[in-house]
């Protein structure tokens, strides 16, 4: 039995140069053993051993970073609130949300094998395959020449001992074709992952890695190697692709001495006439509507993440739900929104198809096919229509054309 007190919280930090020893203690009542299980395993995680990152003495001076701290187009005091014990509140006692569907269970998502001639567009065409979480392959094909993207990519788990990967990869990732860019939405591990990263750029030497504002002694810290850091509305042109970073509502964190010392955003792909919206990590606010006005035209296909949203009262500021999502699809005058950040690592409460099916209900049309009976690769299929954006459904693997 562990007991409970009502002690104060005691850490300590250690530096030791490059890296910071963190160490949490904290005493909890729990009267049950699944809960005695949850604080084990979360004690284990506040306990643990957190790295320290360097921060870049430039970042002051980014239009972006104010008292401290980088910020939101929104007010945001709600979202950049939370603790690792406020982690840890939320896993031991809760309160949790019921289940947004009826018959829920913990079936894994289907995976749709890919091979490395699947990933590349045919010429004067665009394709995107989902490889799960915020993980997506946009290939570019124009006048003979091939430009292909990674959005956040994480091949492995972020943490290996405290959160597994319930899935694996619809291709190993050695079978990857070539790499361009690698663009990286924020400092959080299961979006910005260094280990897939060093991967890439072993793979492809002029891999060029987008970053957030704030990260370049980050990049150069972690050896990644060619990479350019990004103010909200900076564009990067190479070839026929221009690429846009902008807002979004979030924060970051990878270790203990960098809350929000990164910054985050979303990012517009810009190529053969249409637009693919990335949106990273977000909750909901004003910037959808704002990016909207910036663009001035419609967005082609957006990828909007409903995932981790449960319980509501702890991720309602940091992760958009399915409801959210429809709305933030509007908000960007989408004519398509591809569902994102679900089915591939437990982060939030919801189980694995939960996020999507609460988005498959939300809309309720009768005819919807079944997301297992989705056609690989596909143009022009939905599940059906929302305020004149077309949902698309698909799972791990699928692809969506654009021409």
């Amino acid at each position: 039995m562990i007991s409970y007190s009502n002690s104060p919280v005691w850490a300590a930090i250690v530096s030791t140069g490059k890296n910071c020893l963190l160490f949490y203690t904290r005493s909890v009542q729990v009267n049950d053993m699944i809960k005695a299980r949850q604080a084990t395993i979360f004690s284990l995680l506040l306990i643990g051993i957190a790295g320290c990152f360097p921060l870049d003495p430039d970042r002051v001076s980014s239009p972006s970073y104010k008292d401290g701290r980088y910020r939101n187009l929104a007010p945001d005091e709600e979202l950049v609130g939370k603790s690792l014990f406020s982690v840890l509140k939320w896993k031991l006692f809760g309160p949790h949300d019921p289940p947004a569907v009826k018959g829920l269970s913990n079936e894994l998502p289907l995976i749709l094998e890919r091979s490395a001639g699947d990933l590349i567009a045919a010429e004067g065409r665009i394709r995107t395959v989902w490889l799960g979480h915020s993980t997506i392959w946009i290939s570019i094909t124009q006048k003979g020449k091939t430009i292909n993207i990674l959005t956040d990519p994480i091949f492995e788990s972020p943490t290996p001992v405290l959160v597994d990967r319930w899935v694996p990869l619809p291709i190993p990732k050695e079978s990857l074709p070539a790499v361009d860019f690698a663009i990286v939405s924020h400092a959080h591990r299961d979006h910005l992952d260094r280990d897939s990263l060093r991967f890439l750029r072993s793979k492809n030497p002029n891999l060029k890695i987008l970053l957030p504002s704030g990260m370049k002694a980050f990049s150069e810290d972690e050896k990644l190697g060619l990479a350019q850091v990004q103010e909200i509305g900076q564009v990067t042109h190479y070839d026929f692709v221009k690429i846009i970073f902008l807002p979004a509502y979030h924060w970051s964190r990878m270790g203990v001495n960098d809350t929000n010392q990164y910054f985050w955003g979303s990012y517009v792909i810009e190529a053969a006439g249409k637009l693919i919206y990335f949106a990273g990590d977000t909750g909901y606010s004003i910037h959808f509507k704002e990016i909207a006005k910036l663009l001035g035209k419609p967005i082609d296909l957006a990828f909007l993440p409903i995932g981790a949203y449960k319980p509501r009262w702890f991720m309602k500021h940091a992760h958009i739900g399915p409801d959210e999502a429809l709305t933030a699809s509007i908000d960007l005058g989408a004519k398509s929104f591809a569902p994102i950040h679900w089915g591939t690592f437990p982060l939030g409460d919801d189980l694995p198809q939960e996020p999507v099916l609460d988005l498959k209900g939300k809309l309720n049309f009768p005819e919807i096919p079944d997301i297992k009976g989705l056609n690989p690769l596909y143009t022009g299929i939905s599940w059906g229509n929302k305020n004149g954006v077309r949902v698309v459904p698909w799972t791990i693997g699928s692809g969506i054309d654009l021409e």
